[in-house]
C-alpha cells in the first residue's frame, strides 16, 4: 500500500533544489529504453556533477530503476550513497517487482549496514511484499517475515503512529488469514486515526476470509463510504445474495452522482445476477458504456446460470460485433449456455472453432462444459468418450460433470464408475461418496451404504452441513436443516405445516428417497420437511406481502423433493421463488423452473 505522502518524498533534495552553496545539478535526461546502460550513463553523470556528495537521496531513482534487473548494481548504488529515502525507494520497486523476497532482503541489509533507521514510509512496501510471499495453501504457516517485520516497526514506535503503516499491518494479517491479528491492529489504533482508508482495509480482511455477514455489519458502522467500500459490500452481497442490501448501497452510491467506474459497474452487473435480479443486471450493463471483455462475460455468464441461455448466445453475438474479442472465461459462459439451451451441435461446434476463430486453447474447464452438455442431451457415451479423448489428465471437473448427469439420467453403473475415479484424483471428495451412498441407499443395499460411511468417517471426509440464506428487510437469515433457532421459530413450522397440508391436496408425496438413512417412512418424511430451503422458505412466506419475490441461496444442490415443493408452492401461493444452490439458478414461476428439471 502506498502511502500518499510519497509523492512528495519521491523527489530527491538534489533535483528539486541546489546544494548549499554549490552549482545546481545537471537536469536529468529524458527516459530511454536502454536499461542498466542509461542507469550507468546517468550516474556517471551525477558522479562527475558533484550531484551524489551533495545529496545521497538522488541515488534513489537510479537504485530502484535497477533493482529488479540488475541487484548487485543497485546494491552497490546504495552502499556508495546510504540514504533512508533510496532504501525505501528500492524497497517499493521491489516490494512490486517479480521477486518481492528482495524486498525484505533489502530491509535486512539496510538495517545491518551503515544506516539502520527505517521510518513510515519503509514499511507499508515491506508488509505489502510480505504478503505477495504468502502461498495461497497455507498463509498463516508463511507469515513468519511479515510477524518478524511487525515486530521491527513495534520496537520503533511505528505501529500505532502512523495510519498507513496500521492500514498495511491490517491488510497483511488479512492476506494471511488472520482476521483476529487484523482487528487488534484495528482496534490498536487510535480512533481518530481510524479512517476510510483502515476501515476498508477491515472490510476487505472479512471479505477475503468469506465473512460476508461482518462485511455487511461493519459497513453499517463506517463513517463514510467510497468505491473502495462499495466494491467490497457489493461483492458480500454477490456471495449472501443479500440483493436489498446491495441495492440499496448501489443507490447511496448514485445519489453522490459519482460516475460509475468499469470495476464498480462489472461488480454491480455481478452482484444483480448473482442475486437473480435479471432486470436490473441489463440496466447496469445497458448503462455501462466503457464495457470490457470482463463486463461482457459476466452478463453472458449470468444469463446462462439464470435459465436465459438463448439470451446469452444473442449477446455473445452482439459483443463479437462490437469488435470486443472474447476470452477464456467469456467461452466458459458460451459453453455453459450452450448446455442450459440443450444446443449440443453448436457447443461442440464453439469448442472445435476456439483456437482458431477466438484464439482461445481450450482448458479443462471448457471440455468439462461440454461433458455437461452432452449428459444432458443424455449422450452419455459421447460424454464418456470425450473424457477419455482430452488432451489432458481427465480430473474431477469433467468426472464431476459426468456424475451429474449420469444421476439424472439414472445410470447407476457408469456413475459408480465415474465416482470412483474422482475418488481416485481425490480421496477426500464427499460429493462422490455421498454420490455412492445414495446409489447404495436407492438400491436398499444398506450393508453398502454403512460401508461407504464407515469409510468417510475413517478418513474424515465430512460432507458440509446443508444451509440456506434468505434476506428479509435488509437483514440476511441463515437456516440449518431442522433448525430452530429463529426468533420465529413456532410461526415458521405452522407455515411448513400448512404447505405440507396444501400440497397434499394437490397430490403431493414427499420424496423420501433423498434420505438415504435405514429408518421408517415417517421419520424419513419429517427429515424432509425440514429441509434448510423449506425454512427459509416459509419465513420468505410469513414475512412478506402477497406476489413479493422470495430469494433463497443454498450452499449445496438442492433436493429433488424441496425443488418439487419449490415449484408448487410459486403456482398455490403465486409468488416467484428464486432459488440459487451451488450449481446455479432456479426461477420458480407458476408451478415450473427454469432450470427444466436438470440441474
Amino acid at each position: 500500500m502506498q502511502h500518499p505522502q510519497a509523492a512528495d518524498e519521491a523527489v530527491p533534495t538534489s533535483f528539486a533544489s541546489t546544494a548549499a552553496g554549490g552549482p545546481p545539478p545537471p537536469p536529468m535526461p529524458p527516459p530511454t529504453t536502454a536499461g542498466t546502460l542509461s542507469n550507468r550513463a546517468l550516474h556517471a553523470r551525477l558522479l562527475r556533477s558533484g550531484a551524489l556528495d551533495a545529496d545521497p537521496s538522488a541515488a534513489a531513482p537510479l537504485a530502484a530503476s535497477a533493482a529488479n534487473s540488475s541487484l548487485p548494481y543497485a546494491l552497490s548504488l546504495l552502499r556508495a550513497h546510504p540514504s533512508t529515502f533510496s532504501y525505501n525507494t528500492t524497497i517499493r520497486s521491489l516490494a512490486h517487482g517479480p521477486r518481492p523476497h528482495l524486498a525484505v532482503a533489502l530491509y535486512r541489509s539496510m538495517l545491518l549496514g551503515p544506516l539502520s533507521n527505517p521510518n513510515n514510509y519503509t514499511y507499508p512496501p515491506l508488509l505489502a511484499a510480505c504478503a505477495r510471499l504468502l502461498p495461497a495453501s497455507s498463509p498463516t504457516a508463511a507469515a513468519a517475515p511479515g510477524t518478524a517485520v511487525h515486530a521491527s516497526l513495534f520496537r520503533r514506535g511505528l505501529d500505532s503512529r502512523d495510519r498507513f503503516i496500521g492500514a498495511s499491518l491490517l491488510s497483511f494479517y488479512a492476506a494471511a488469514g488472520d482476521l483476529p491479528a487484523a482487528r487488534q491492529v484495528f482496534d490498536a489504533s487510535p480512533p481518530g486515526q481510524r479512517d476510510l482508508p483502515l476501515w476498508n482495509s477491515l472490510l476487505h480482511a472479512h471479505l477475503s476470509q468469506g465473512f460476508y455477514t461482518h462485511v455487511l455489519r461493519l459497513s453499517r458502522q463506517m463513517p463514510a463510504a467510497d468505491e473502495v467500500t462499495l466494491l467490497a459490500l457489493v461483492s458480500a452481497c454477490a456471495h449472501l445474495g443479500a440483493l436489498d442490501t446491495g441495492r440499496w448501497a448501489h443507490a447511496s452510491y448514485a445519489r453522490t452522482r459519482r460516475s460509475t467506474t468499469r470495476n464498480l459497474g462489472t461488480a454491480l452487473l455481478n452482484m444483480y445476477m448473482r442475486c437473480g435480479d435479471v432486470e436490473s443486471a441489463w440496466s447496469v450493463f445497458r448503462e455501462t458504456l466503457d464495457k470490457d471483455v470482463r463486463t461482457w462475460s459476466v452478463m453472458i455468464a449470468g444469463l446462462a446460470i439464470n435459465g436465459l441461455p438463448r439470451d446469452a448466445l444473442a449477446l455473445f453475438a452482439e459483443m463479437k460485433n462490437t469488435g470486443v474479442d472474447p476470452d477464456s472465461i467469456t467461452m466458459t459462459a458460451v459453453l455453459s449456455a450452450c448446455a442450459h439451451a440443450g444446443m449440443v451441435d453448436e457447443g461442440k461446434k464453439f469448442l472445435d472453432c476456439m483456437p482458431v476463430e477466438y484464439r482461445v486453447q481450450p482448458t479443462i474447464e471448457h471440455y468439462g462444459c461440454v461433458v455437461d452438455l452432452l449428459g444432458r442431451a443424455g449422450q452419455l457415451e459421447e460424454a464418456l468418450a470425450l473424457i477419455k479423448a482430452v488432451p489432458f489428465q481427465a480430473d474431477v471437473v469433467l468426472w464431476g460433470a459426468l456424475l451429474v448427469a449420469c444421476r439424472v439420467h439414472k445410470n447407476v453403473d457408469m456413475g459408480e464408475m465415474a465416482a470412483m475415479e474422482i475418488l481416485k484424483l481425490d480421496p477426500q471428495h464427499a460429493g462422490a461418496c455421498v454420490f455412492l451412498s445414495n446409489v447404495y441407499a436407492d438400491a436398499g443395499k444398506w450393508d453398502l451404504v454403512q460401508g461407504v460411511r464407515s469409510s468417510m468417517k475413517e478418513h474424515k471426509i465430512y460432507k458440509p452441513p446443508g444451509s440456506s440464506i434468505v434476506e428479509l428487510n435488509g437483514v440476511v437469515y441463515e437456516f440449518l436443516s431442522g433448525d430452530r433457532s429463529h426468533p420465529q421459530c413456532d410461526r415458521i413450522y405452522a407455515m411448513l405445516d400448512e404447505i405440507c397440508k396444501t400440497l397434499s391436496l394437490k397430490g403431493y408425496k414427499p420424496l423420501t428417497k433423498e434420505v438415504t438413512f435405514d429408518v421408517d417412512e415417517e421419520d424419513k418424511e419429517v427429515c424432509i420437511s425440514q429441509h434448510s430451503e423449506k425454512l427459509a422458505l416459509a419465513l420468505g412466506l410469513i414475512s412478506t406481502t402477497r406476489g413479493a419475490v422470495i430469494r433463497i441461496v443454498k450452499n449445496l444442490r438442492i433436493c429433488e423433493d424441496c425443488h418439487s415443493v419449490m415449484k408448487i408452492v410459486s403456482a398455490v401461493y403465486d409468488r416467484v421463488i428464486v432459488v440459487r444452490d451451488r450449481n446455479r439458478f432456479h426461477h420458480f414461476k407458476n408451478g415450473s423452473c427454469s432450470c427444466l428439471d436438470y440441474w
